[in-house]
């Protein structure tokens, strides 16, 4: 019963953008505002029917973690990670919710600061998701999948001891950033980003070669 509530409720989030889309139908623009530049200046546009469809399928991306998870070679049954697992799906539901909800505010007339809103929930992303990746194990799924880490369970749990302070740390930033000049703002921004996956897979590498010599 527990699965079944937490599942409907994963489908609410991922969904509420298309049904939010469908109920105010009549009130959206034909041709609707989807993507945005750093200035906050509309860059790309689709159809109202396009935009729809795009948020139903990017909804079924959460979705399928469970079925992902299916084709693993060692099923994983670990309960800390299991709930590392499901807490990544709902972050990242909640997140492309939000992405949509934006879209959708935005075309339905209301002013709304797109760059601020993603790196709030981009930095909030990285400090829950970085407070779980020491724990997960390796899997075809989450975390930093790299080849010399997916071979080698020492890699692999090292990668990700690091890679979890790395991700909590650029979180931090990232948020901090939000409040800053546009220009310096999207410059740490982008910074952070490379940085918080640069960093582990650059440290998965080393630790490879190492061994090998």
């Amino acid at each position: 019963m527990r699965t079944l509530f937490r599942e409907f409720v994963l489908l609410i989030i991922v969904f509420s953008p298309t049904i939010g889309a469908l109920v105010f139908y009549h009130q959206l623009p034909d041709t609707m505002a989807t993507h945005f530049g750093a200035d906050n200046e509309v860059n790309d546009t689709m159809s109202k029917q396009m935009t729809i469809m795009v948020f139903t399928i990017i909804g079924l991306v959460p979705i399928l973690f469970p079925l992902m998870r299916r084709f693993e070679q060692r099923q994983i049954k670990d309960a800390k990670f299991i709930l590392a697992i499901h807490v990544s799906r709902y972050c990242l539901a909640l997140l492309l919710a939000i992405a949509g909800w934006s879209i959708l505010t935005y075309n339905l007339g209301y002013s709304l600061d797109i760059r601020r809103i993603v790196f709030i929930a981009v930095g909030v992303l990285f400090l829950v998701i970085g407070n779980y990746l020491g724990i997960i194990k390796p899997n075809n799924v989450m975390g930093f999948r790299t080849p010399w880490a997916l071979r080698d369970d020492e890699n692999w749990r090292k990668t990700h001891r690091l890679g979890g302070p790395v991700m909590v740390i650029g979180g931090l930033i990232i948020l901090v950033a939000t409040f800053l000049p546009v220009c310096v703002s999207i410059f740490i921004f982008f910074g952070t980003m490379a940085s918080v996956f640069l960093v582990p897979i650059s440290y998965s590498f080393m630790m490879f070669k190492r061994k090998r010599h």
